[in-house]
């Protein structure tokens, strides 16, 4: 019963056990598919690092383990054949209840040649729904840490409380997300996704200058330098500091790193949309929208902010009506980019009325816009041209910007 070992070592952090998928079809030669998926989906999850993932080889062996030291969630599912193919049904079972809190179903024609690519995109679409930050497992274990303070949290609780601030974007969820980040990073020092998400978290305030904090970039740098020095192989670690390089404006750095956070894992759907948003910012218009189209076809549960680098990318090309589209979808109120994107492609578009309500909207949120606008655009967008198209567009709905 080998375990892969992931994540921290507190007790917080979410233990899955992964069973064999049964095979159904009544063909014996079939049941290489039940171990490789279970094989597969272990390996996907536990590239994440933020799961304990333990595979069963039997049903004998888990219920001895159960019974022992049960874990938190199981994985299992069934492979089935008809006459159109392959259909594998996957459940998700939280034991705390024992009831099922997630299911899906995957399908293909049967071609011999395609079954080991299938298992492994079966592997990462169910890796994407269970282990992202929106996903199931994330969901389940914040909700139960909501009302712990601070100092009381384990090192994942606070990493549970950055994911709640990436997806709610308010004032309370920052601070919550801050404090609690700052706590584990002292409790657990030797680990490296707390600092990394920290320097994220101090990277945000900075670039986004959302507070009156101390949260320089050198400083958010140092943070995201520590988290790569302790955990390498981390994709979210490596990640973290290539976002940070492009706030630095570090582009070929940061690219760089993109880059090895990719070879990391290549075909993770989770991984491939945040790929693609740092790829697109950094001037690779070729590889990172792909990534991004790729990732949101498979994963249910992307961050929105994914639209963000699409918009730069049409605005780039002057395909100002897909630009407008595209804002429809980045869909966080209490994101200054929110309103900014949109007022910037109504401009573009001769939408000057709905233009004009936009820039409202984006005065409320940051009444000094006009004097720090292009300061607070540059962060995020690199190129000049891309920069002037967007003042201009905002200009157009009678934003004048220094």
């Amino acid at each position: 019963m080998p375990a892969a070992a992931a994540a921290g070592t507190d007790s917080s952090w979410p233990t899955l056990l992964i069973r064999p998928f049964q095979n159904l079809t009544g063909d014996p030669n079939l049941d290489y598919l039940g171990i490789g998926l279970a094989t597969d989906l272990a390996t996907e999850i536990t590239r994440y690092q933020e799961a304990r993932v333990i595979i069963m080889k039997s049903p004998d062996a888990l219920q001895r383990r159960l019974s022992d030291n049960p874990a938190r969630f199981i994985i299992d599912g069934s492979i089935q054949m008809d006459g159109n193919g392959i259909k594998i049904s996957v459940g998700l079972v939280e034991t705390k209840t024992h009831v099922q809190i997630w299911g899906g179903a995957y399908s293909t024609a049967f071609e011999a040649g395609r079954m080991i690519s299938f298992q492994e995109e079966v592997a990462g679409a169910v890796g994407a729904n269970i282990a992202c930050e929106a996903g199931i497992i994330s969901k389940t274990l914040s909700a139960e840490s909501k009302n712990k303070p601070p100092k009381e949290l384990e090192s994942y609780e606070a990493i549970l409380r950055y994911y709640e601030f990436n997806l709610m974007f308010t004032d309370e969820s920052f601070f919550r997300a801050f404090e609690a980040l700052r706590s584990a990073a002292h409790k657990e020092r030797e680990c490296g996704l707390v600092w990394s998400m920290l320097g994220r978290l101090y990277a945000a305030n900075y670039s986004l200058e959302l507070f009156d904090l101390d949260t320089p970039i050198e400083k958010a740098f140092s943070f995201a330098a520590k988290g790569v020095h302790l955990e390498p192989a981390n994709q979210r670690v490596r990640l973290i500091m290539a976002f940070i390089l492009l706030l630095r404006g570090d582009i070929d750095a940061g690219l760089a790193e993109a880059e090895r956070g990719y070879r990391l894992n290549p075909n993770s759907f989770l991984w491939l949309e945040n790929i693609g948003y740092l790829m697109t910012l950094l001037g690779d218009w070729s590889r990172g929208p792909a990534m991004i189209r790729e990732a949101l076809k498979h994963n249910p549960f992307y961050n929105v902010v994914v639209h963000y680098p699409l918009w730069v990318d049409w605005v780039r090309q002057g395909k100002y009506r897909e630009a407008y589209t595209e804002t429809l979808n980045f869909r966080l109120p209490g994101l200054f980019w929110d309103p900014l994107m949109k007022a910037a492609a109504c401009g573009l578009n001769e939408k000057r009325e709905e233009g004009r309500r936009a820039v409202d909207d984006l005065l409320a949120l940051k009444p000094d816009f006009s004097k720090r606008g292009r300061r607070l655009i540059r962060y995020y967008i690199k190129f000049d041209d891309i920069v002037n198209w967007t003042v201009e567009g905002l200009e157009k709905c009678g934003l004048k910007i220094a």
